[in-house]
């Protein structure tokens, strides 16, 4: 796909398997990378520094605003413009409604929406004023088919999809394209250690259309699409990429 190459591209989450993907991905393509991450992300910048492309990694607690911007200025102090835009990371515990309480749900709010917000507003308004620019918001599945103990992310994510569609109406008169890539139930590293095995077989077996387990790797070709100049003439979309669970 065309219009990855020597574009500068931020993505939040980017220690974790998803967003590794992702970071991958496009510094194939030619990007250079800048992460946030609560996470150490030593090991996807040395194998993005690998493919000879320019990384900047910073950990950040999404969850502080103040340390989300200053993330932004930082970025755009070192490589002076950003061009694509990936709010990968997300908050995701699962908390029986009984158990949660409005300082929780706080924290859901300020990482799965309040960064995406500053960061989207950081970096947008320089993207409109160059005529171009992609903004990618990872949705989830679970707004369709909610689940107990989701009452969180389930509200944060939908949020999440309502900033996708006003920033669309903001930005794409510009040359900005603002969209939302929705996954599926994802076996990561991370979901396999905190999710029951049976869980992964019945979306599989009982949700989707196409019965296999969802990687990270089954994503970066809708993730590379939506952030491509070939996404011209899309934006204010959520693309399901869940196997056929979400029509």
């Amino acid at each position: 796909m065309a219009g990855h190459a020597n574009k500068i591209a931020v993505i939040t989450g980017a220690a974790g398997a998803l967003g590794r993907e992702f970071a991958l991905a496009l510094a194939q393509r030619g990007c250079d990378i800048a992460i946030a991450d609560i996470k150490d992300a030593s090991e996807v910048v040395s194998e993005i520094r690998a493919l000879g492309r320019r990384v900047y990694s910073e950990i950040v607690d999404l969850s502080d605003n103040q340390q989300v911007a200053q993330f932004a200025a930082n970025v755009l102090t070192g490589f002076g413009r950003v061009d694509i835009l990936i709010n990968n990371a997300a908050y995701m515990p699962v908390i029986p409604l009984a158990d949660l309480d409005i300082t929780e749900f706080k924290k859901f709010e300020a990482i799965n929406v309040e960064a995406a917000f500053i960061l989207a507003k950081r970096f947008g308004t320089g993207m409109m004023e160059r005529g171009y620019g992609r903004i990618l918001q990872i949705a989830s599945s679970t707004t369709g088919t909610p689940m107990p103990g989701f009452s969180a992310y389930v509200t944060t994510k939908m949020a999440g999809i309502g900033l996708t569609r006003a920033l669309a109406a903001e930005f794409s008169s510009k040359g900005v394209r603002v969209n939302a890539l929705s996954p599926g139930l994802t076996r990561t590293a991370e979901s396999a250690k905190n999710l029951p095995p049976e869980l992964f077989e019945a979306v599989k077996n009982n949700l989707q259309l196409i019965k296999q387990t969802e990687e990270p790797q089954d994503l970066v070709g809708a993730m590379l699409y939506l952030t491509s100049e070939e996404c011209g003439f899309v934006t204010g979309q959520v693309i399901n990429c869940d196997g056929g669970v979400n029509f």
